[in-house]
């Protein structure tokens, strides 16, 4: 059997119902945040997909600016014979004048180039280095950790490896960032440095609200332009510039980039996801307004639930309980509810009404018939014990014995009188003791120094009621299977009172030194099967164990067993010792 649909088979009707309540609210209120999240994650990509489109226009400007520079530095390096003839002339007027003429050409032409800060030339064999900058570039000119920053640069691995599409490196000199491009004729170079502030600057007219912000990146995911965002808020730059994503940690950010295909450098743009969202309150209001209430009004429906359904079901139920534990006077109130529970109210008031009166009938019905049942085996004679007394009165007789007659006579009469009480249920356990005694006291002169017995009880316990001939039968089955006239039977009684949790109760314990029970009758006996004798009666055991059912139900018990020591049959008798039923004398 599957465990979760038994434990939901045998659940509680309010645990049922709080499920239930929530496997129809749960599925609405995750398709409202499903939905907002998805509205969301759309807006998210259509916002992406505008400053996408947006920045790769801006990117493929710039790289087309980036490569008119690249250009026309390669045209005055190599078709002009601008740049190569500084190389070449070794005579100083001569080479002056080619740089002259070279100073005058770039200063002219740098202004056509928005980007650009400045351009450089240097020649190497005569180490001679020359800068041209625009005007408001005055960090640039007379610059010896630029100069030589970049005559390092023009010697290094980084000048001459590198993609030939992607001519723009970057570099970063004087904690200043720049891209640099440079060409080469003979030995002589040629190269333009933009600062990456310069380069962004057309970007800032981009909507990305007071708090966005539009960086460039290099290809390790760095910012080589000013960012106080980055840092601030923790974002991350890809290196895949081409995805967008969210990031930040004190702040959400939508990040969105552009990959150049001129330099080695990306085009990023920082907008905050509030500002992105900013067209989707009223749904955001809703969606969160709706779910809170859902969360609200469950404990709400489930306390009117539970006042409309749980409550009256409840004290019908603890009604039921009552009933079951024995109150049959109980009844159900449920004039305050719904009319259906007030018509289920009164059937099983009108039930219960009619329960009570048919019990009371059968009740005593049944009180009659125990009462007829118990006089009838409490009448019950042993013919075989009546005809052997009178017959051992005859042979007292004929030897003419007469103390010995007057004796078992008066013995026998006061058996009798015990026997034949009418309307008795108890007697106190002296006049059980009293009347066993005679029973001895018969059977001694049937089995004459074949018999010895000893009976022990406190006396407190004498006047404790207990059904009649319970331990006068038990003697007598003792007698009946285990006298023989080889070895002397003895009977031990003893009577104990006990504490038990439920209430007081006396232990009746019956031992004899025959030969014990045989192991086929001890197991019919002490699993509660009915034993019969070789003529199909029953035995006078099932007499007793009837009349203890009858009288105390199932707080009576009987146990049988064989003594270990004396290999005898032993029985111990559990009673309690206020029965709560009729007095008896």
């Amino acid at each position: 059997m599957n465990t979760p649909a038994w434990y939901w088979r045998r659940a509680s009707l309010r645990v049922k119902l709080i499920v239930s309540v929530f496997i129809m609210t749960m599925p609405l209120v995750g398709m409202l945040l499903y939905n907002n999240y998805y509205a969301i994650h759309v807006v998210r990509g259509q916002v992406a997909d505008s400053y996408k489109n947006t920045l790769n226009l801006y990117t493929n400007q710039s790289d087309s600016q980036l490569d008119d520079i690249d250009s026309y530095m390669r045209t005055v390096a190599g078709t002009g014979y601008d740049l190569l003839s500084l190389s070449q002339e070794e005579a100083d007027g001569e080479y002056y004048s080619a740089k002259i003429y070279l100073f005058n050409k770039l200063s002219k032409d740098i202004n056509l180039y928005d980007p650009i800060t400045s351009f450089f030339a240097y020649t190497d064999h005569r180490q001679d280095f020359l800068t041209i900058s625009k005007k408001n570039a005055s960090d640039i000119k007379g610059n010896d950790i630029i100069e030589k920053y970049l005559i390092a640069y023009m010697h290094s691995e980084l000048f001459s490896k590198g993609s030939p599409s992607k001519v723009w490196k970057y570099v970063q000199i004087n904690q200043v960032n720049y891209l640099v491009d440079i060409v080469r004729a003979g030995d002589t170079y040629l190269g333009a440095l933009i600062n990456t502030e310069e380069l962004v600057t057309p970007f800032h007219s981009l909507q990305i609200g007071e708090e966005g912000e539009v960086i460039l990146a290099n290809t390790q995911g760095e910012p080589i332009s000013d960012s106080k965002l980055v840092s601030e808020y923790g974002i991350e730059l890809q290196q895949k510039a081409n995805e967008y994503y969210i990031s930040g940690t004190k702040k959400k950010f939508l990040v969105v980039g552009a990959l150049s295909h001129r330099g080695d450098f990306s085009l990023n743009v920082l907008i905050p996801d509030h500002y992105i969202l900013a067209k989707l309150p009223y749904l955001q209001s809703i969606v969160w307004f709706i779910t809170i209430a859902a969360f609200l009004f469950i404990p709400i429906g489930l306390y009117a639930m539970r006042q409309s359904v749980l409550v009256p079901l409840y004290r019908l139920l603890r009604t039921m309980k009552k009933v079951r534990e024995g109150d049959w006077s109980s009844r159900v109130e449920l004039s305050n509810t719904s009319g259906e529970f007030q018509l289920m109210g009164g059937a099983f008031n009108a039930m219960m009404s009619e329960v009570e009166r048919l019990r009371i009938n059968v009740y005593e019905e049944q009180l009659n018939k125990q009462k007829e049942e118990l006089q009838r085996l409490q009448l019950q004679v042993n013919p075989h014990f009546f005809l052997n007394t009178l017959n051992i009165i005859y042979n007292l007789a004929k030897i003419k014995n007469y103390d010995l007659i007057l004796d078992m006579t008066m013995s026998l009469i006061e058996y009798f009188r015990f026997m034949f009480r009418s309307n008795t249920s108890f007697v106190p356990l002296k006049d059980e003791l009293e009347h066993t005694c005679n029973y001895l006291k018969i059977q001694n002169l049937r089995f004459p120094e074949k018999l010895k017995w000893t009976i022990h009880s406190p006396d407190y316990l004498l006047d404790v009621p207990i059904p009649p001939l319970v331990i006068q039968s038990f003697v007598e089955n003792s007698i009946k299977h285990a006298v023989t006239l080889d070895e002397p039977l003895t009977i031990e009684i003893q009577i104990e009172f006990l504490i038990e949790e439920h209430g007081s109760r006396m232990k009746i314990s019956i031992r004899d030194t025959g030969p014990g029970f045989k192991n086929d009758i001890l197991e019919k006996l002490q699993a509660g099967r009915s034993v019969e004798n070789e003529r199909g009666e029953h035995t006078g055991i099932w007499n007793v164990e009837r009349r203890l059912r009858l009288l105390y139900g199932e707080v009576a018990s009987i146990l049988y067993d064989n003594d270990l020591q004396t290999f005898g049959a032993k029985i111990e008798i559990i009673i309690p010792t206020n029965p709560g039923l009729e007095e008896t004398r």
